[in-house]
């Protein structure tokens, strides 16, 4: 006669199927404490670069407008004469119809 292999020793218990649920949920947690650390970090570091980009134009913005306010100070006639050019071709392209 044939013996029937014990089909329950090779069965998880119910209390080895709670403990790898539980295992599982401790895990799962971990990730989602890891990947909520890692975005938040990835967000300040974003914010932080957006700040140095704002600073750099502003640096940029200030250095263009001094470049500007020192060539009109040194050809004034020049900077209206550009200033009526730049008007009159803005005002022909805008009352076109």
């Amino acid at each position: 006669m044939v013996d029937k292999p014990d089909t329950v020793a090779t069965e998880p218990s119910l209390a080895d199927v709670r403990a790898d649920l539980e295992q599982l949920r401790a895990d799962f947690s971990k990730l989602v404490e890891t990947l909520s650390a890692t975005a938040k970090h990835g967000v300040e570091g974003a914010a932080y670069d957006a700040e140095a980009a704002v600073g750099e134009a502003q640096v940029w913005a200030e250095e263009q407008a001094d470049t500007l306010r020192a060539s009109i100070q040194e050809k004034p006639f020049t900077a209206i004469a550009i200033a009526a050019g730049v008007g009159a071709l803005l005002g022909h392209l805008l009352l076109r119809r």
